[in-house]
């Protein structure tokens, strides 16, 4: 039973910390959120990014491989070669976008904004007026190459071109939305979330646009910390009829039509776009996904502008390819920090890779905090039950290490290998905050249980034992144990004849002063009060705290409380108060020590026949007339040579079938009365009466009655051997009680 409450009460504690845990790792990162730059969210993104860049190739773009895709880029190579941008004839871009579809590739997107009319300055016609020529504004008219670039367009077929969102607060009319021909996308009445609406879109020259396939935008938001992580795929479009509408950016339609899908056959759902049944890309709340981004030895193929312009790359090459137009460009400002590599990267780029992760369904799988917090409640429960059960120290240890496992393991397993993304940072929080509250548990149940033990033994155990106790509860078993300890009792002789010569309250001073000097004694020497029963003291040594040398601790304690006796006779005797005598009795042996009682009212006390026999041998000191006697097991088990002691009986007491060796404890070997003649004069007698020599045992017991004329042990002796010699048969070395 009281281990089936034990084990409940840990589970109990086990599942409420769990739960303070994980609720605080929530709570902290929803907090955190809140703030102008999120620090546990930047975390995380952190975390992200470095999986990203430890990657060595992205294991998910299967269907459409990324030498599929190629990049023709206007860099600074092509700048050198042909010029400023800025007067670069329309003719350039036509002529690359028909030799590349000559090539027969499979879609052709653009990153260029054709949103101006290729015209030149009226500077120009009057420079041409300046040089003698007469139709100046003819030349530019036929300088223009905007037809060229429309009919490249309309004749490849599979061109997408881009267009932008100056986002300055202002919605247009929506009829100007319509009015372009967007290829508009339907949501549904959850889809809104809070994804960003179009505002003031500029669009590319109408001729451009009624040839190409779709018109989309090159939306690309950055985050706190100017990092493209995710990419902004529908935004949303006003409209005064109510119906509520997406325009995508133009790597979507590249999709769309790869797939055959029409706009009015997808739409934006409260979890992403949904493309067919089971068939979806996943979106947040803002309309865009997580870039899923190539490993470290993956690259997209980059063409400069100008070998494509001189066809110094073979139109074949383009065959089955999507192309993707851009620039590298430094003085064309279109480069963007992201977190898979250390230089920046061209936006080109970021769109040519989320093509490839929607093409390939290859997107990170974000499991949101909800869904996870199941499974973090789980490991968090593990946790604690581990932290609850094993040492601070190694808790701590773990509490690191598992730290340590889970970054490695996100970092170089969960997103490299599966691309699935988490609340990591929320995991890590819940092992931390796992560890301290359940070193915070221990550390109060301790207090509480360092409370109860001080409270328990501070009456009966030394305040130094008291501490050791509190500091390694393990040292003591409360619920009961057998140990081998001694045991000892005292008691006043013939108090009650002595209590009816004083004054109730003198004799309660007298009490109170005697045992409390008496207990000063045993704590001097670690031992422990067991209780005191009226005028009788019984201690134990050897428990709570283990004691290797209890049985010279007790012997101690016995010849200090004889000392200690004396000196208060003195002062007993200075007030006109009779004198005190006491007898002591010890014993050695196996008992059962614990707490023992009921429910409500129990004692740390030790029970078994070897307290009982200890207690009898209290009582032989009556007989004897000695102040301590002793057990032989106690004689026995002293580990110092420093006691003396004297043989005194073999004795049978109440309540037990086998004879006990009892031994008076005269006092140390540095004492003078352990020097004293007479004790060899004992030791020849007793021998001589074990021998059952009684006439010689006779001579010697008078001889050392002739020395202490008082000495009880002596005269007794010296009668049985009177009593042997005329009875001889009756000769017995076992002295037998008949009482207690």
């Amino acid at each position: 039973m009281r281990k089936t409450t034990k084990v409940l009460r840990w589970a109990l504690s086990t599942v409420a910390i769990a739960l303070v845990c994980t609720a605080l790792a929530e709570l902290l990162v929803y907090t955190s959120g809140l703030m102008l730059r999120p620090p546990l969210q930047g975390l995380e993104n952190q975390l992200v990014d470095v999986a990203f860049q430890v990657r060595l190739n992205n294991p998910v773009h299967l269907s459409v491989p990324v030498d599929q895709i190629v990049i023709v880029d206007i860099d600074d190579a092509s700048i050198q070669r042909l010029g400023r941008t800025q007067l670069w004839p329309r003719a350039y871009d036509a002529h690359a976008i028909s030799y590349i579809a000559s090539g027969n590739p499979r879609a052709i997107g653009i990153d260029f904004l054709y949103t101006e009319p290729d015209t030149l300055s009226d500077v120009y016609a009057e420079l041409l007026r300046g040089e003698g020529f007469s139709n100046p504004e003819g030349i530019l008219e036929a300088m223009r190459t905007d037809d060229s670039l429309a009919h490249a367009i309309a004749n490849a077929g599979n061109v997408y071109l881009s267009f932008f969102d100056e986002d300055e607060g202002v919605t247009r009319p929506d009829s100007l939305l319509q009015n372009t021909g967007l290829r508009l996308i339907p949501g549904d009445e959850g889809s809104a979330r809070a994804i960003p609406n179009i505002n003031r879109p500029v669009f590319p020259v109408a001729d451009f646009s009624n040839g190409a396939r779709a018109v989309g935008a090159i939306s690309m938001p950055t985050m706190q910390d100017g990092s493209v992580r995710h990419y902004q795929l529908v935004q949303q479009v006003s409209s005064q009829s109510g119906q509520l509408s997406y325009v995508g950016n133009f790597p979507l339609y590249m999709l769309l039509d790869e797939f055959g899908l029409n706009e009015r056959d997808v739409a934006v759902s409260s979890t992403g776009l949904r493309l067919a049944e089971g068939v979806e890309v996943p979106l947040s709340d803002r309309g865009s996904f997580r870039i899923n981004w190539l490993g470290s030895e993956e690259n997209i193929r980059y063409i400069s502008f100008y070998k494509v312009i001189q066809e110094m790359i073979p139109a074949e090459f383009f065959e089955g390819k999507y192309v993707f137009f851009g620039t590298s460009a430094s003085g064309l400002q279109d480069l963007k920090t992201v977190p898979c590599r250390a230089e920046k990267m061209p936006g080109v780029e970021v769109h040519a890779v989320a093509f490839l992760n929607m093409i390939n369904g290859a997107f990170i799988r974000e499991v949101s905090t909800r869904e996870a917090r199941p499974y973090f409640f789980l490991l968090a429960m593990v946790f604690v039950g581990i932290f609850l059960i094993i040492r601070p120290i190694l808790s701590f240890i773990i509490s690191i290490a598992l730290v340590f496992a889970q970054l490695s393991s996100f970092i170089l397993i969960v997103l490299p290998k599966y691309s699935v993304s988490m609340p990591f940072v929320t995991l890590m929080l819940i092992t931390l905050l796992c560890y301290i509250f359940s070193s915070l548990y221990i550390y109060f149940i301790r207090e509480r249980k360092s409370r109860r033990l001080k409270s328990a033994f501070a009456s009966y155990v030394p305040r130094d034992v008291v501490d050791k106790i509190a500091r390694d509860s393990s040292a003591v078993k409360l619920g009961g144990e057998k140990k081998v300890l001694t045991v000892l009792f005292s008691d006043i002789r013939g108090f009650t004849a002595y209590s009816e010569k004083l004054d109730p309250q003198d004799l309660v001073a007298v009490l109170n002063n005697y045992l409390s000097e008496m207990s000063e004694v045993i704590f001097k020497y670690k031992g422990t009060i067991d209780k005191f029963i009226g005028d009788a003291i019984m201690a134990m040594f050897g428990a709570p705290i283990h004691q290797p040398d209890h049985a010279d601790l007790a012997c101690n304690v016995a010849l200090d409380m004889i000392i200690t006796l004396q000196r208060l006779n003195k002062e007993q005797a200075q007030k006109g108060l009779p004198p005190l005598r006491i007898g002591i009795g010890l014993n050695t042996g196996e008992m059962t020590v614990g707490n023992i009682g009921s429910l409500k009212r129990f004692d740390y006390t030790v029970i078994g026949d070897s307290v009982n026999l200890g207690s009898r041998i209290e009582s032989l000191t009556k007989l004897f007339g000695v102040d301590v006697m002793v057990s032989n097991m106690t004689r026995q088990t002293c580990k110092s040579k420093e006691f003396v002691f004297r043989e005194l009986a073999e004795v049978i007491v109440k309540g037990k079938d086998e004879p006990v060796v009892v031994y008076q404890l005269v006092g140390r070997r540095t004492d003078a009365v352990t020097h004293d003649f007479a004790l060899s004069i004992w030791e020849m007698a007793f021998e001589s009466f074990r021998a059952n020599h009684c006439e010689k045992a006779l001579a010697l017991f008078t001889q050392y009655l002739e020395l202490h004329p008082t000495d009880m042990a002596a005269n007794h002796y010296s009668v049985l051997c009177k009593e042997f010699m005329e009875f001889p048969d009756h000769f017995s070395l076992i002295l037998k009680m008949e009482s207690k």
